[in-house]
């Protein structure tokens, strides 16, 4: 009697699992500069227009970041989710609005990402409606979003 509860409940956990895992690359770098240049290599090629599909393929997936040891700088071996952080809400006409962030500029190395080390890109009904700092705080300000 117990084992198909058991069993059901251990399909539920295998499938829940793999919907919401997500897929992890590995990827060596002689300086932390040099992921910083492709990061914002990648960011740089999104362009107003491209759907959420689009920016997530250019992105890429969460990435562990290994730079070996360089003088007195220790070696890093770090995860950068890709996205850092993402907000999923409607403006006032009731338009879907995705925004992401990006790690693209670090600030104090506290090893903590906050959105102010990360490029956000605002996507409005699945299209990019742009991207940066100042785009960001406009088009809230404009659409009446709350941050």
């Amino acid at each position: 009697m117990k084992r198909p509860i058991i069993f059901i409940a251990l399909i539920f956990l295998i499938f829940s699992g793999s919907l919401y895992s997500q897929e992890t690359t590995e990827k060596n770098y002689n300086t932390f500069s040099e992921f910083l240049t492709e990061q914002n290599t990648k960011i740089s090629s999104i362009e107003i227009g491209h759907s959420l599909v689009q920016v997530k393929e250019i992105m890429g997936a969460s990435i562990i970041v290994k730079v070996p040891k360089i003088g007195k700088m220790k070696p890093l071996s770090q995860l950068f989710k890709q996205p850092e952080f993402t907000k999923i809400t409607t403006d006032k006409a009731k338009n879907d609005i995705t925004i992401l962030w990006y790690f693209s500029t670090p600030k104090d190395q506290n090893g903590l990402m906050s959105k102010s080390e990360c490029t956000p890109i605002v996507i409005k009904n699945d299209s990019v409606a742009g991207k940066g700092t100042k785009f960001y705080l406009n088009f809230m300000k404009k659409e009446q979003i709350r941050f």
